[in-house]
């Protein structure tokens, strides 16, 4: 849930910049889309495995965005490319355009570079988990709910000098939460 507070009217400047993200926008929701929605993501490593649910309410949060029309219609705006960039509020915290660079690389989810961490405190957020990627480019924080575990925040590494190493996942897999298909994406 969002925070109107915590977020503001972007100038013209920063407009502009959104506009230049409309094609990673589209193409990040295409790729959750395909690879998260209405599947558990299962991460795993020697020693432990975290399952996400990933929500297409979610996906505007991890873009720091917030759009008048509510975190699903940005989803479906994003796929069907009908974004009203004069509906979107950007983050007061300045993070917005942070979490809008690294959304091209979001596709290194799925690969073999990416490493789990145990829970910590990254600036202001507190996480459970995150998955991130070897190469310091990005990392995904996780939230454990009563009932599952969740997106909670994008993050841009390339600026940070200090995040958690965690282990490297050996085995990434899904399963279709309607027709239990399990696709096999890293690992055995």
């Amino acid at each position: 849930m969002t925070k109107s507070k915590d977020y503001r009217k972007p100038n013209y400047n920063e407009k502009r910049k959104i506009r230049n993200f409309m094609i990673p926008l589209q193409n990040a929701a295409s790729f959750l889309k395909e690879h998260f929605i209405g599947k558990i993501m299962s991460y795993q490593t020697e020693t432990k495995k975290v399952d996400i649910h990933f929500l297409p309410s979610n996906f505007m949060h991890l873009c720091g965005l917030e759009y008048q029309k509510g975190a699903s219609s940005f989803f479906d705006d994003c796929l069907n490319k009908h974004i009203i960039i004069d509906d979107l509020n950007i983050k007061r915290d300045g993070t917005t355009m942070q979490k809008l660079q690294v959304l091209g690389s979001i596709q290194e989810l799925l690969g073999k570079h990416v490493q789990l961490t145990g829970s910590g405190r990254y600036l202001y957020l507190e996480f459970d988990y995150a998955l991130r990627i070897k190469k310091q480019i990005l990392a995904l924080t996780l939230k454990d709910t009563p009932t599952k575990t969740i997106p909670q925040s994008l993050l841009d590494l390339k600026r940070k000098a200090v995040f958690p190493k965690g282990e490297k996942v050996i085995s990434i897999y899904s399963r279709h939460l309607q027709t239990s298909e399990v696709i096999q994406y890293y690992g055995e």
